[in-house]
């Protein structure tokens, strides 16, 4: 077994209790989940296609196929602006100071571009205009810069070329930048629903990490928002950062509690590893713990694997008897609904496609993927030349479809029940599919899954290691 991994495994905080999937994690059959769990450092999964180099002609046809199939889809617009650059950050953004003259230029230019973008596959996928969006989300980096003319000039867009008379609308922002004011804003504008990253709710934490707000300014916007009938409010936290202890997460999940709030992600980070063998940033650059000689300074140094584990069920200690976790690390209040665009593109009876729109977004559908350009130079140039900006596509081949939508299904953490994909799949069995029947003999093996006669559930086990297992047990069989 991995020597290093196996150590990071051991650190483990005397004070609690060993994690419950230490024992799984140390056997020398369980490498490959040892070592995937290892060398991860955000605990993400996807659902890759398997045919590459595919045709973008091809990619638009079948997302126009699927489009008119699905009762709804999830549109999102990628708004890559940030004031600074997260210490943990792998994703494309253009640093800037809101303030400047010169940065009002960006703003008009990323808002121009964006909906050129979003003019170029209306006219690609002719189904898109009356597709009905079930959820319409506005990402970032930090969309909450957008200088309000900018934000209302891209809604007005949006809410006039697209479906919305069924949508719910999710902004995602920055405590520091949605004031109340432009909370405001955004509850004018039709968004029901906020989302921030606080990562945690110690300021020494917050700052080691690289964030320039406080844990206050989080418990604000919290405030704030459900001031003005803004009760969806979504925040993000990270467990396994730099000078991070169980204490720690013990401590905000007692704030989460306290807060009252109604839905939280809880997101592994496993930067340790990743940083000795990549750099951050897409692998282009150093990320700025190493940039900045962070790691091991003032004894702060990241938690292994074990204080993770740790870390983890405590997450689900505190928050298991008022919050249902759908999909994976998702919380939501038990009377409050899940993550909405989730559900749509993961859970069994929907896996309806997703169209993004702005740099470095994934659009997919069951029979194809595109990923969109990550520079902003070159995602530039290519809407001037008139071409969507699209780095690659990726075409799905039947077995594959199945599989994927199996893997997602998993994710969700809701059992899969055969019953429900023969309806997706002109009535083939899951155990129909060679590489599905495969895995599943290993799983149960495992103790990772049970299989009772039509339906397939996870473990205790299972649920913790769902992102391994999806990525690295369903294989070909030739493999």
């Amino acid at each position: 077994m991995n020597s290093e991994a196996l150590n990071s495994l051991n650190d483990i905080d005397p004070n609690y209790p060993v994690p419950r999937v230490y024992d799984f994690l140390s056997r020398p059959e369980s490498s490959a989940f040892l070592d995937y769990v290892f060398k991860d450092p955000f605990g993400c999964h996807v659902f890759p296609g398997d045919i590459s180099d595919y045709p973008l002609a091809s990619f638009f046809e079948d997302m126009d196929r699927d489009i008119k199939q699905a009762k709804q889809i999830h549109l999102w617009a990628y708004i890559p602006t940030c004031r600074y650059r997260c210490h943990f950050c792998q994703y494309p953004t253009v640093i800037l100071n809101p303030q400047a003259a010169s940065s009002q230029e960006v703003f008009r230019d990323l808002v121009d571009y964006n909906i050129k973008e979003a003019t170029m596959w209306l006219q690609k996928v002719p189904s898109l205009a009356q597709a009905e969006v079930g959820e319409f989300n506005i990402f970032g980096g930090t969309p909450s810069l957008l200088p309000e003319p900018e934000l209302r000039r891209l809604m007005d867009f949006y809410l006039r070329h697209f479906n919305f008379s069924a949508a719910t609308m999710r902004f995602e922002g920055e405590p520091g930048t949605l004031t109340k004011e432009y909370l405001r804003l955004l509850k004018e504008q039709g968004f029901t629903k906020i989302s921030f990253g606080a990562q945690s709710f110690d300021d020494r934490i917050i700052s080691a990490c690289g964030r320039m707000h406080s844990a206050e300014e989080c418990v604000e916007t919290i405030y704030n928002a459900r001031e003005l009938g803004l009760d969806w409010v979504s925040v993000d936290l990270i467990y396994g950062m730099l000078g991070q202890s169980v204490d720690d997460v013990k401590y905000d999940m007692e704030k989460t509690l306290e807060l009252e709030l109604s839905h939280v992600v809880c997101t592994k980070l496993h930067m340790e590893e990743f940083m000795k063998t990549r750099t951050g940033v897409s692998g282009e650059r150093q990320s700025l713990w190493q940039k900045k000689g962070l790691i091991n300074i003032n004894n702060m140094t990241f938690p292994g694997l074990g204080k993770q584990y740790q870390m983890r069920e405590l997450v689900e200690q505190y928050l298991s008897s008022g919050y249902r976790e759908h999909p994976t690390m998702y919380f939501h209040q038990n009377h409050q609904q899940p993550e909405k665009w989730k559900g749509i593109i993961t859970d069994l009876d929907k896996q309806y496609p997703e169209v993004s729109i702005g740099l470095g977004g994934s659009s997919k559908c069951t029979r194809a993927e595109a990923i969109n350009i990550t520079g902003y130079k070159k995602y530039k140039e290519a809407l001037d030349e008139d071409r969507l900006p699209i780095e690659g596509s990726r075409g799905v081949s039947p077995l594959q479809r199945e599989v994927n939508a199996f893997k997602m299904a998993l994710s969700t953490l809701i059992p899969v029940d055969d019953n429900v994909f023969r309806q997706r799949f002109e009535g083939r069995s899951f155990f129909d599919n060679p590489i599905i029947s495969r895995t599943l003999k290993t799983l149960v093996d495992k103790a990772l899954v049970t299989a009772d006669g039509d339906v397939v559930t996870l473990t205790p086990n299972g649920m913790t290691l769902v992102e391994a297992v999806i990525n690295t047990q369903f294989v070909t069989p030739e493999a």
